[in-house]
Protein backbone atom coordinates (compact mmCIF):
# COMPACT_ATOMS: atom_id res chain seq x y z
CA UNK A 1 0.00 0.00 0.00
CA UNK A 2 1.52 3.23 -1.15
CA UNK A 3 0.19 6.67 -0.50
CA UNK A 4 -1.31 8.26 -4.50
CA UNK A 5 -0.48 4.85 -5.95
CA UNK A 6 -3.68 3.63 -6.34
CA UNK A 7 -3.12 0.51 -8.50
CA UNK A 8 0.55 -0.35 -7.29
CA UNK A 9 0.92 -4.04 -8.37
CA UNK A 10 -2.88 -4.81 -9.55
CA UNK A 11 -4.37 -5.52 -12.87
CA UNK A 12 -7.67 -3.42 -12.53
CA UNK A 13 -9.71 -6.18 -14.26
CA UNK A 14 -11.82 -6.94 -11.78
CA UNK A 15 -14.34 -4.71 -12.67
CA UNK A 16 -14.55 -5.80 -16.00
CA UNK A 17 -14.72 -9.39 -14.66
CA UNK A 18 -17.64 -9.05 -12.02
CA UNK A 19 -19.40 -7.16 -15.11
CA UNK A 20 -19.47 -9.74 -16.72
CA UNK A 21 -17.25 -7.73 -19.26
CA UNK A 22 -14.56 -10.05 -20.17
CA UNK A 23 -14.41 -13.55 -19.12
CA UNK A 24 -12.13 -15.19 -17.21
CA UNK A 25 -10.56 -18.18 -19.39
CA UNK A 26 -9.61 -14.85 -21.82
CA UNK A 27 -7.94 -13.53 -19.08
CA UNK A 28 -6.02 -16.56 -18.24
CA UNK A 29 -5.27 -17.57 -21.86
CA UNK A 30 -3.83 -14.28 -21.90
CA UNK A 31 -1.59 -14.34 -18.74
CA UNK A 32 -0.24 -18.41 -19.81
CA UNK A 33 0.34 -17.15 -23.25
CA UNK A 34 2.84 -14.30 -22.22
CA UNK A 35 4.48 -16.90 -20.19
CA UNK A 36 4.84 -19.21 -22.92
CA UNK A 37 5.92 -16.22 -25.26
CA UNK A 38 8.60 -15.43 -22.59
CA UNK A 39 6.74 -11.87 -21.40
CA UNK A 40 5.61 -13.19 -17.63
CA UNK A 41 7.97 -14.64 -14.97
CA UNK A 42 6.20 -18.79 -14.19
CA UNK A 43 5.43 -17.84 -10.50
CA UNK A 44 3.89 -14.08 -11.23
CA UNK A 45 1.97 -16.13 -13.83
CA UNK A 46 0.75 -18.96 -11.48
CA UNK A 47 0.04 -16.73 -8.66
CA UNK A 48 -2.68 -14.46 -11.42
CA UNK A 49 -4.26 -17.68 -12.25
CA UNK A 50 -4.66 -18.86 -8.75
CA UNK A 51 -6.30 -16.31 -7.98
CA UNK A 52 -8.58 -16.27 -11.09
CA UNK A 53 -9.38 -19.75 -11.48
CA UNK A 54 -8.71 -21.45 -7.35
CA UNK A 55 -9.81 -17.74 -5.21
CA UNK A 56 -12.54 -16.31 -7.08
CA UNK A 57 -13.97 -19.66 -8.38
CA UNK A 58 -13.54 -20.04 -4.24
CA UNK A 59 -16.09 -17.28 -3.37
CA UNK A 60 -18.19 -18.23 -6.35
CA UNK A 61 -18.87 -21.41 -4.34
CA UNK A 62 -19.16 -19.69 -0.94
CA UNK A 63 -22.02 -17.21 -2.43
CA UNK A 64 -24.00 -20.57 -4.22
CA UNK A 65 -23.96 -22.55 -1.00
CA UNK A 66 -24.56 -20.12 1.96
CA UNK A 67 -27.12 -17.14 -0.24
CA UNK A 68 -29.32 -15.75 1.03
CA UNK A 69 -29.36 -16.53 4.49
CA UNK A 70 -25.51 -15.73 4.69
CA UNK A 71 -26.21 -12.08 4.78
CA UNK A 72 -27.52 -12.19 8.24
CA UNK A 73 -25.01 -13.93 9.70
CA UNK A 74 -23.13 -11.90 12.16
CA UNK A 75 -21.11 -14.61 14.57
CA UNK A 76 -19.47 -11.75 16.50
CA UNK A 77 -22.85 -9.95 17.41
CA UNK A 78 -21.21 -6.90 15.88
CA UNK A 79 -23.95 -4.22 16.20
CA UNK A 80 -21.86 -0.97 16.00
CA UNK A 81 -22.87 1.84 13.50
CA UNK A 82 -20.14 3.18 11.23
CA UNK A 83 -18.51 6.73 11.67
CA UNK A 84 -19.58 9.08 8.89
CA UNK A 85 -15.35 9.33 7.98
CA UNK A 86 -16.47 6.22 6.11
CA UNK A 87 -18.26 8.24 3.31
CA UNK A 88 -16.15 11.32 3.43
CA UNK A 89 -12.20 9.91 3.94
CA UNK A 90 -12.48 13.10 6.86
CA UNK A 91 -10.14 11.72 9.42
CA UNK A 92 -6.00 12.03 10.73
CA UNK A 93 -5.69 8.81 10.20
CA UNK A 94 -3.17 8.60 6.98
CA UNK A 95 -4.24 4.89 6.29
CA UNK A 96 -7.71 5.19 6.15
CA UNK A 97 -7.96 8.73 4.96
CA UNK A 98 -5.99 7.61 1.54
CA UNK A 99 -7.77 4.17 0.99
CA UNK A 100 -10.97 6.14 1.42
CA UNK A 101 -10.61 9.12 -0.34
CA UNK A 102 -9.08 6.70 -3.00
CA UNK A 103 -12.15 4.63 -2.72
CA UNK A 104 -14.46 7.58 -3.35
CA UNK A 105 -12.35 9.08 -6.06
CA UNK A 106 -12.12 6.18 -8.35
CA UNK A 107 -14.63 3.49 -6.91
CA UNK A 108 -11.20 1.28 -6.15
CA UNK A 109 -9.19 -0.02 -3.76
CA UNK A 110 -7.46 -3.49 -3.95
CA UNK A 111 -7.99 -5.97 -1.58
CA UNK A 112 -5.58 -5.59 0.92
CA UNK A 113 -6.69 -1.52 1.27
CA UNK A 114 -10.23 -3.40 1.57
CA UNK A 115 -9.20 -6.08 3.86
CA UNK A 116 -6.70 -4.69 5.76
CA UNK A 117 -7.48 -0.90 6.44
CA UNK A 118 -10.81 -0.12 6.19
CA UNK A 119 -12.47 -3.77 6.55
CA UNK A 120 -10.22 -4.17 10.07
CA UNK A 121 -10.79 -0.82 11.27
CA UNK A 122 -14.43 -1.10 10.62
CA UNK A 123 -14.00 -5.03 12.80
CA UNK A 124 -12.10 -3.37 15.40
CA UNK A 125 -15.06 -0.90 16.00
CA UNK A 126 -17.36 -3.24 15.77
CA UNK A 127 -19.75 -2.48 13.10
CA UNK A 128 -22.14 -4.42 12.02
CA UNK A 129 -21.67 -6.63 9.33
CA UNK A 130 -24.76 -5.91 6.92
CA UNK A 131 -23.65 -2.15 7.44
CA UNK A 132 -19.60 -3.17 5.99
CA UNK A 133 -21.14 -5.00 3.39
CA UNK A 134 -23.47 -1.95 2.07
CA UNK A 135 -21.10 0.39 2.44
CA UNK A 136 -18.33 -1.84 0.18
CA UNK A 137 -21.52 -2.44 -2.71
CA UNK A 138 -22.23 1.45 -2.76
CA UNK A 139 -18.34 2.60 -2.83
CA UNK A 140 -16.81 -0.05 -5.72
CA UNK A 141 -17.31 -0.32 -8.95
CA UNK A 142 -16.44 -3.64 -9.29
CA UNK A 143 -18.86 -4.92 -6.58
CA UNK A 144 -21.43 -7.61 -7.14
CA UNK A 145 -23.18 -9.26 -4.04
CA UNK A 146 -21.97 -12.66 -5.00
CA UNK A 147 -18.40 -11.46 -5.09
CA UNK A 148 -18.47 -8.68 -2.33
CA UNK A 149 -20.50 -10.51 0.30
CA UNK A 150 -18.45 -13.35 1.20
CA UNK A 151 -15.40 -11.50 0.99
CA UNK A 152 -16.82 -8.06 3.00
CA UNK A 153 -19.15 -10.19 5.78
CA UNK A 154 -16.89 -13.79 5.75
CA UNK A 155 -13.53 -12.61 5.14
CA UNK A 156 -13.41 -9.13 6.48
CA UNK A 157 -15.71 -9.19 9.58
CA UNK A 158 -15.53 -13.00 10.10
CA UNK A 159 -19.33 -12.87 10.56
CA UNK A 160 -19.58 -16.55 9.12
CA UNK A 161 -17.98 -18.07 11.92
CA UNK A 162 -14.83 -19.44 9.42
CA UNK A 163 -17.18 -20.12 6.67
CA UNK A 164 -14.66 -18.50 4.20
CA UNK A 165 -11.53 -17.82 6.50
CA UNK A 166 -9.97 -19.85 9.18
CA UNK A 167 -9.78 -16.71 11.67
CA UNK A 168 -10.70 -13.22 11.90
CA UNK A 169 -8.55 -11.19 9.91
CA UNK A 170 -7.33 -8.79 12.79
CA UNK A 171 -4.36 -6.87 13.55
CA UNK A 172 -2.77 -4.07 15.20
CA UNK A 173 -0.62 -1.01 14.10
CA UNK A 174 2.65 -3.16 12.90
CA UNK A 175 0.97 -4.90 9.58
CA UNK A 176 -0.16 -1.05 8.32
CA UNK A 177 3.24 -0.05 9.16
CA UNK A 178 5.26 -2.91 7.16
CA UNK A 179 2.86 -2.70 4.21
CA UNK A 180 2.57 0.97 3.62
CA UNK A 181 4.14 4.10 3.42
CA UNK A 182 0.54 5.57 5.68
CA UNK A 183 2.60 5.80 9.08
CA UNK A 184 5.56 8.06 7.73
CA UNK A 185 2.87 11.13 7.13
CA UNK A 186 0.37 10.08 9.77
CA UNK A 187 -0.17 12.40 12.94
CA UNK A 188 -0.46 9.18 15.30
CA UNK A 189 2.55 7.06 16.36
CA UNK A 190 1.82 3.23 15.68
CA UNK A 191 4.33 2.14 18.67
CA UNK A 192 1.52 3.98 20.90
CA UNK A 193 -1.68 2.68 22.18
CA UNK A 194 -3.00 4.79 25.42
CA UNK A 195 -2.24 8.45 24.84
CA UNK A 196 -3.82 11.00 22.67
CA UNK A 197 -1.43 10.29 19.43
CA UNK A 198 -1.83 6.68 20.13
CA UNK A 199 -2.40 4.63 16.42
CA UNK A 200 -6.09 4.28 17.21
CA UNK A 201 -5.74 0.48 15.30
CA UNK A 202 -3.49 -0.50 18.21
CA UNK A 203 -5.68 0.91 20.76
CA UNK A 204 -8.80 -0.70 19.42
CA UNK A 205 -7.03 -3.72 19.02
Amino acid sequence: MWTSEPYLFHSRLSKALNLKLIDPKTVIQAATTAYHDGRAPLNSVEGFVRQILGWREHVRGISWLHTPDYLDRNTLQDHASFTEFYWTGETNMACLNDAIHQTLEYGYAHHIQRLMVTGLFALLLRVDPKQVHEWYLAVYVDAVEWVKLPNSLGMSQYADNGVMASKPFVAMRRYVQRMSSYCGSCRFDPAKSKCEDAYPFTTRY
